[in-house]
């Protein structure tokens, strides 16, 4: 246990080092009319395509026309059924330029905004928009709540099964053993329920009033996370027979126990699958092999700390603990593999841990992972000589094990490190002589310079030019760069920039839209090889 200690110490140099490509939720991949463009007539639809499914409302997808009066019909929604394309019909024929301010939720459940403009006729400066909505706080609250009961419920009931087929045969006929596997089954049912309801007005930012609204319900069902909602429900309906039957059972003969030990695999995975089918795991770098190394993180989890709450609370005997010592060290072993390979994914580089939500919250759950670790290490040395003492330091392993379980469902709310801004820097003036921004994708021939110029810097179309140089000064192409801006104090964008390549290390967009003045944040992506990725990032005034 000690070594395992200290390689798990060792998790976070293995995070840094081993930085990759992004994982991200849904993406704004498309627009008609698009960003920044000039039509001569005024469309009829506005039309959104996303990297992956979303749920809209009907007030999700916003026009502003250039007098600052609403140019749509408030009825956004999935064209021709596509799950990945919403429109909005437009009501305006003026002049000008268009606002486009969209709110939508992705199908891993994270609501995500922002803003895109295109003109008609000629440009002009774009109307203000006014910023999404931020929720309801109650809604929050209680919809974290119900996440947490999920994973806790789940853990309890994978725990306590396992416990019994590993560890204790004849544990199902003791009291404590036996509340907790019913209590967890139908905990996890009503939390699912309870979560299916509040993610429709979680995503819309509404309020509780809306909890039973019906077009928000469907919504729900449209996104990947409904799919698992349902998938989760359906399993722990079959399992409710499978479950009364452990709880009526006393003596399992060897071929009885190998079958129903099956079931419960096969029973038990499905339901950790139904949250890696709707999380990070299933967008980004190497999404096919993440969805069944994140069902094994769940697994891993589940069993060591639903059996940490039996050995709490049940007080099984001696050969059933060192028998659980044994698991518990070979879950943890899993969780170690797994949950580095997963910050991999989802952490943009050792500043990832510091500059966002995701990675400070990361920071904190393998804090308490290491509590509870080191709580299990003397646990371990007491085993053999203080059985009858053995429930307070188990007492604080669950403990911390309830912590982790909290941190762990703040993460699935939180948005990866990686589509997260990695850096701030002061906001500089618009100069003749631009920004200078350095960058390093981690790969060969990464590291270089970007010098941006915006001019005039003011409301309405500029003129962007990126200039991509290596550490020597000279100007190099790259196989991709991209340009977001965002006004992070009105919530609006990131409005993407279509740049063109115009010269040898020249990227150039000749009508960049700004709508509002203040201070915006420049956003370019450079990527230098299939997977040596990075964002530089700063800050530019327009008045």
């Amino acid at each position: 246990m000690r070594t395992l200690l200290l390689v798990l110490a060792g998790v976070f140099a293995a995070m840094a080092v081993t930085a990759g490509q992004a994982s991200a939720h849904a993406v704004l991949e498309s627009s008609a009319p698009s960003n920044g463009s000039l039509v001569q007539s005024a469309p009829s639809r506005v039309t959104l395509t996303f990297g992956e499914s979303v749920q809209v409302e009907p007030d999700g997808v916003h026009v502003i026309a250039p007098d600052g009066s609403s140019a749509d019909n408030g009825k956004a929604d999935h064209i021709d059924g596509r799950g990945n394309t919403v429109g909005v019909q437009l009501t305006s024929t003026a002049q000008g330029t268009y606002t486009v301010s969209w709110h939508v939720v992705s199908a891993d459940s994270h609501p995500i905004s922002g803003a895109f403009t295109f003109s008609v006729g000629h440009a002009s400066a774009a109307a203000p928009v006014a910023a999404p909505s931020a929720g309801s706080l109650a809604v929050s609250i209680v919809y974290w709540t119900a996440r947490g009961l999920e994973y806790a419920s789940f853990a309890l009931l994978i725990g306590a099964v396992a416990f019994v087929f590993w560890c204790w045969p004849q544990g199902a006929v003791n009291r404590g053993v036996r509340r907790l596997i019913g209590g967890s089954w139908l905990t996890l049912l009503l939390a699912t329920v309870a979560g299916a309801l509040l993610q429709g007005p979680y995503g819309a930012g509404a309020g509780l009033d809306r909890l039973f609204d019906g077009d928000l319900f469907s919504s729900t069902l449209d996104i990947a996370l409904g799919t698992g909602v349902i998938v989760r429900i359906v399993l722990l309906a079959l399992a409710a027979p499978y479950i009364a039957e452990i709880l009526a059972t006393e003596e399992w003969t060897p071929n009885r126990r190998a079958v129903f030990g099956g079931i419960g695999v096969v029973l038990l995975n499905g339901l950790a699958w139904t949250w890696s089918m709707s999380g990070h795991a299933a967008a980004g770098l190497q999404a096919d092999l993440a969805l069944p190394v994140d069902v094994l993180h769940l697994d891993a989890m589940g069993i060591w700390l639903g059996g940490l709450v039996v050995l709490w609370r049940a007080k099984p005997p001696q050969a059933a603990v060192q028998r659980f010592s044994q698991v518990a060290f070979a879950c943890v072993g899993v969780l170690v593999a797994t949950g580095t390979y997963q910050s991999w994914r989802q952490l943009g580089s050792w500043a990832g841990f510091f500059d966002t939500e995701y990675g400070r919250l990361l920071l904190l759950k393998i804090a308490g992972v290491l509590v509870v670790l080191g709580a299990a290490y003397f646990s371990r040395r007491w085993v053999r000589s203080h059985v009858g003492k053995l429930r307070r330091p188990v007492l604080v392993e669950t403990a911390g094990a309830v912590i982790v379980l909290g941190l762990t469902a703040a993460l699935v709310n939180a948005e990866p490190a990686r589509t997260a801004e990695a850096a701030t820097t002061p906001v500089v003036q618009a100069t003749p002589d631009g920004q200078t921004l350095p960058f390093d994708t981690g790969g060969p021939g990464g590291k270089g310079n970007l010098k941006i110029y915006i001019t005039p810097a003011h409301t309405g179309p500029n003129l962007l030019d990126v200039t991509v140089e290596d550490l020597s000064g000279r100007a190099e192409d790259v196989p991709e760069l991209t340009v977001a801006l965002t006004q992070k104090d009105r919530d609006v964008g990131p409005l993407k920039i279509d740049v063109q390549h115009v010269g040898t290390g020249r990227y150039r967009a000749a009508e960049a839209q700004i709508p509002l003045a203040g201070a915006w944040q420049v956003a370019v992506t450079v990527r230098t090889s299939d997977i040596d990725e990075t964002t530089a990032v700063g800050m530019w005034q327009v008045s």
